[in-house]
């Protein structure tokens, strides 16, 4: 596939807010807007091709929704990030295929709260997150891999679970130059946080785990080198709570202005 370092960024822009937006929906939704996520990964070139680099799902899916829904199992996905990647990208198509209202049943597996939120909150967290996170890496590293210069067009190939990017024949190695924040700019996107979560009705539980987010993210913000999976979970954590359309367009904003450090 052809791709240039601004389409790549707006697939991962693109992805980044329907991903944030599955993970905030309300149970209600969730079919449809499942619908919307798994169609795009399936339809963007260089995220399926990922996906089908993990290997096929070897699962039989009939059997372990029917297993799930019954509340005597959860799903396996498997010791490595191929069969997570296969396995949960597989879970969720056959529901999409299948019309299967995750909420409705599936979720109720992942949680011992009988509320239909709190059951997709778990199931999320612990099946849709994984794919998501998984597919953000993908992309992330190949962006790095192309460097800064949106004008040329690279060449990306796939085998055997290696990417190789070339420009004009040649390979082109990783490098990242970025080192240091900007606190100002890391400062005002954390305020804005705030600010959005004081306008939403969040339930004191969600309110701390902003609050110890942000706090994680100063914190590494401070050293020299951030730890990146430290960010990555406060970053994870922030998009799995549910908010207004502000409150997610905050976090997509923090997203993105970290993304070179994770």
């Amino acid at each position: 596939m052809k791709l240039t370092r601004n389409d790549l960024r707006k697939i991962l822009n693109d992805f980044n807010s329907l991903s944030n937006r599955l993970l905030q929906t309300n149970f209600d939704d969730y079919k449809t807007v499942l619908a919307r996520f798994v169609r795009f990964i399936t339809d963007t070139e260089v995220i399926n091709d990922y996906i089908v680099s993990c290997g096929e799902c070897t699962q039989n899916m009939e059997e372990e929704f029917k297993a799930v829904r019954s509340m005597q199992a959860i799903f396996e996905l498997g010791d490595t990030d191929e069969e997570e990647v296969r396995n949960v990208y597989a879970i969720l198509k056959y529901a999409v295929d299948n019309g299967i209202s995750i909420p409705h049943g599936v979720a109720l597996s992942y949680s011992h709260s009988r509320k239909f939120q709190d059951s997709l909150k778990e199931f999320n967290e612990r099946v849709t997150m994984i794919l998501i996170r998984h597919i953000e890496n993908y992309v992330t590293k190949i962006g790095i891999d192309m460097g800064l210069d949106d004008k040329v067009v690279y060449n990306i190939t796939l085998k055997d679970g290696q990417v190789n990017i070339a420009n004009d024949n040649a390979v082109i190695n990783a490098t990242n130059n970025v080192t240091q924040l900007d606190m100002d700019k890391l400062t005002a996107l954390l305020a804005d946080i705030r600010k959005q979560s004081d306008d939403c009705n969040l339930s004191d539980d969600d309110k701390e785990s902003i609050e110890s987010s942000l706090s994680v993210i100063t914190d590494e913000a401070k050293n020299t080198t951030p730890r990146k999976q430290h960010l990555k979970l406060a970053i994870g954590a922030l998009q799995a709570i549910k908010g207004s359309a502000e409150f997610g367009a905050a976090v997509v904003a923090l997203y993105q202005f970290l993304q070179p450090f994770i």
